[in-house]
């Protein structure tokens, strides 16, 4: 206990404060979604260059749903310190596990998955602060659960669904032929006063941010939500706040559009309003975002029709640079379905169907340019499988 504390005193005053960049092991970790039964695959990091390799796959216990879009949300998958949780949109339940720091290739389920209280779970967010783990329901009943994370227990309940209604005549005309999700992302604010859940339209109805306020001691989530339409939102995709409560980076995976916004959070009403358009050249479908300030002061936009990933500086709400990553030969519609941070690299699964890769770039020290160092070929090490998503990295740096 002694040498523990010692071994703080001294990170403290060599102002090494963030434990995520200096432990040993490494791990990412995304999902195989596969109607037959889903599987987490760990990863394993390499401490020095960033490449990954030795995937290990371990079943979650649950399934995915057939015909369901490729990763159709962000935050499928959600790591916090030696906790991991995933979305099972086939059966409709959430998976907890345990990361062992010995052994982080082989995350341990903790007791069984826990239904969700609606249909299709798509996003999975963690409050440390309160110990609560919230998912999102896509599809009817839509709305939240949360429940109390128990390391010896795993997932309770924290009381009914709170419904979410669908947006009128947001559905396609005509119907389309595989299901469909109104949720896309859910998120706590960096201090657990509040949850809020994004709400898409596949029609041209604006989307709708659902802000749901948390209680500060209790972790009571409220039934009241606070609800802002987006009218230059209409596939209201991912969010990520922007280091503070009051600033947050969404997206709008739409042709023609802008493909993101930052809007600005008030308290305690918390009602958005819109502080900038992010317009990016040519976008298609800019869906998933990574922004971690302590490894970059830039937030990288991916996008899933095309190899592009947009360099965005929150500072001066400004795209910086945009960077274009090798796709197989006469190729088209193929980007990337989830990314993530950490250190002095960039993860990014691609959604390429004839093998889907991880693809590393080493980020430019003090810009937002980023070369590829890695393609990691996915079919080829675990063999063939229906569907992936989600993307997240152990040591958790957020």
């Amino acid at each position: 206990m002694l040498s523990y504390l010692f071994l703080v005193f001294l990170l403290v005053q060599l102002g090494i404060t963030n434990p995520a960049n200096y432990h040993r092991s490494r791990v990412a970790y995304f999902q195989d979604s596969d109607p037959n039964g889903n599987f987490i695959v760990a990863l394993k990091i390499d401490e020095n260059g960033g490449t990954v390799s030795s995937p290990v796959r371990t079943s979650t216990g649950g399934k995915h749903l057939a015909g369901l879009p490729l990763a159709i949300s962000q935050d499928s998958v959600v790591v916090w310190q030696d906790f991991l949780f995933t979305t099972n949109a086939g059966d409709n339940t959430l998976s907890m596990f345990l990361i062992n720091p010995n052994d982080p290739l082989h995350p341990q389920l903790v007791g069984k998955p826990t239904p969700t209280l609606g249909q299709t779970p798509v996003s999975v967010a963690y409050s440390p602060q309160h110990r609560m783990a919230c998912a999102t329901n896509g599809r009817s009943p839509i709305g939240v659960a949360c429940f109390t994370v128990s390391r010896r227990r795993g997932l309770i309940p924290r009381g009914p669904l709170l419904e979410i209604p669908p947006i009128p005549n947001s559905a396609p005309n005509p119907p389309l032929a595989i299901p469909l999700v109104s949720t896309a992302d859910i998120v706590f604010n960096p201090s657990s006063t509040a949850l809020f859940v994004s709400v898409g339209s596949i029609s041209k109805q604006p989307g709708q941010l659902y802000a749901f306020a948390v209680d500060r001691f209790t972790g009571a989530v409220s039934n009241n939500p606070v609800v802002t339409s987006m009218p230059n939102l209409t596939l209201f995709f991912s969010m990520n706040f922007l280091g503070s409560d009051q600033r947050m980076i969404v997206t709008n995976p739409v042709v023609n559009a802008t493909g993101a916004a930052v809007f600005d959070i008030q308290y305690p009403s918390l009602k958005a309003t819109l502080e900038t358009n992010i317009v990016i050249p040519d976008q298609i479908a800019s869906c998933w975002v990574t922004y971690i300030p302590q490894f970059s002061r830039y937030a990288y936009i991916i996008d899933a029709a095309r190899p592009k990933i947009t360099a965005f500086d929150p500072r001066n709400d400004q795209v910086k640079d945009i960077t274009t990553y090798q796709i197989p030969p006469n190729s088209t519609g193929i980007g990337g379905v989830d990314t993530r941070l950490d250190r002095n690299w960039l993860y990014l699964l691609t959604n390429d169907p004839n093998g889907p890769k991880v693809d590393v770039f080493a980020v430019q020290q003090g810009g937002p340019g980023l070369k590829m160092v890695q393609s990691f070929d996915i079919f080829s090490s675990i063999g063939k499988i229906p569907a992936w998503q989600g993307l997240a990295i152990w040591p958790s740096s957020s």
